[in-house]
């Protein structure tokens, strides 16, 4: 008798031929005695129904393979589901993949005798953009609120190809919804989150590709950041819960920090501090915490603790922006990378570019590793500096790398562009080696 869970994966396929063997063969190497795995396939016209028939030739016990026209991948998701007969259920999209071992760990962490009923795990980015490879995808859960409060980071952080919940919470809370196209992982874990807790597992489950066919790849950033915003506001409830309370105040703070007065207010503010106007900067910051009282933090106070090297302050302002890069690799006074640590031990290098704008002009960069110092460089040339430090092999599936420079600009206040940003220095490169024995 097998006592193993039956885990139903649905994989939504559509004219995603170069990545689709490599993401059904992931799910082959889980070697979990209990998968079903469908395949609901849009009627591609490129490989992608050949390549699945040939997985349902080879694993007949595993996949099935469903030739249908839908009206985009929320439909496909759901006719798939329908068609699921397993315990525990999960999506995995066409260009993703899971990680050897991975859904012995979920049969193992979902527990609904203890009220878990949704899991989810780390993921790393992988595909064809080199400076993100390895990165991790934003992952934490603490609260409903915190999962709806998605304007406080402006990004989500839940990975979906590493989530997986009962079929329970799919009864209860139905299928996704097929009018939204952008952000339907979002929405599925918000509803989700307004009758379940989620249960992390500091485990590496699933690698995340990036593609320049992907579909969130060819829409702004803030486009999807306003979807998400109108995806939220479906789920604060009633005026007569408190939850509609707290969501529509801090909303309300966000939306004024983001006011044309409030942003002329932080920007004074900002040239004191950068021509060392230092009680001109005292008295426009607080102006600009009063106008604008969620920029306080990262705006004024974030470089004021990097220029001063002071790391964990600067920690402490920091907005995690879900380890993204701006455009052309350009990094702030303080940025955060968390990475899947090396088994082996391995020399990690950093390559960056100085801006001209800071030749002649003591530069510090400092680089530390879980918070310790790791390496150190001061400079007055523009142009390319490296950095490296060893990395000795640790019990932890994690790393944090920072990147601190002591000098930074804002293009916006030079009349370069309208770029309100931080930027210190562009990361050229990072890089694991091995070790120099």
């Amino acid at each position: 008798m097998n006592e193993s869970p039956k885990i139903s994966i649905v994989t939504p396929s559509y004219n995603q031929g170069a990545y689709l063997d490599e993401t059904l063969q992931s799910l082959v190497d889980q070697n979990y005695p209990n998968l079903e795995v469908i395949i609901q396939e849009g009627g591609s016209s490129d490989n992608s129904v050949e390549i699945a028939q040939r997985f349902v030739n080879q694993y007949p016990s595993i996949f099935q393979l469903h030739v249908e026209n839908d009206s985009g991948q929320a439909d496909a998701l759901n006719r798939g589901f329908r068609k699921t007969t397993g315990d525990i259920l999960g999506f995995l999209n066409s260009d993703d993949r899971l990680r050897a071992g991975c859904l012995l760990r979920v049969a193992e962490k979902i527990d609904p005798t203890r009220n878990r009923h949704i899991v989810f795990g780390r993921s790393l980015f992988f595909g064809n953009d080199p400076l993100k490879e390895g990165m991790e995808h934003a992952c934490d859960y603490t609260s409903h609120f915190e999962q709806l409060a998605i304007w406080k980071r402006h990004f989500n952080q839940i990975p979906q190809p590493s989530t997986f919940w009962t079929r329970q919470v799919w009864e209860q809370c139905g299928e996704i919804d097929n009018d939204v196209h952008h952000a339907l992982d979002y929405d599925l874990f918000c509803r989700f989150s307004q009758h379940y807790r989620f249960h992390k597992a500091p485990e590496i489950w699933s690698d995340y590709r990036l593609h320049n066919d992907s579909k969130t790849a060819n829409k702004s950033h803030e486009y999807l950041m306003d979807d998400c915003d109108e995806i939220s506001r479906r789920y604060w409830g009633s005026w007569l819960r408190p939850l509609r309370w707290r969501c529509e105040i801090s909303y309300a703070l966000h939306q004024r920090s983001r006011r044309p007065a409030a942003i002329r207010s932080v920007r004074k503010a900002e040239t004191a501090l950068l021509e060392n106007r230092s009680f001109d900067a005292l008295l426009l910051g607080i102006i600009a915490s009063w106008n604008a009282p969620l920029a306080l933090g990262p705006r004024l106070l974030l470089p004021i603790a990097t220029t001063r090297n002071w790391h964990r302050l600067a920690r402490f302002f920091y907005r995690d922006e879900g380890h993204d890069l701006c455009p052309n690799q350009w990094i702030g006074p303080y940025h955060e990378f968390i990475l899947d640590r090396p088994k082996k031990p391995q020399l990690l290098r950093i390559a960056l570019e100085l801006p001209e704008r800071f030749r002649n002009k003591p530069t510090q960069v400092t680089l530390l590793i879980d918070n310790a110092l790791a390496a150190s460089e001061i400079t007055t040339e523009a142009g390319e500096l490296f950095l490296e430090a060893p990395m000795q092999p640790a019990d932890a599936y994690s790393t944090a790398i920072v990147i601190l420079c002591n000098r930074y600009f804002i293009p916006a206040l030079q009349g370069e562009n309208e770029d309100d940003r931080l930027l210190s220095t562009r990361l050229v490169s990072l890089e694991f080696h091995p070790a120099s024995r």
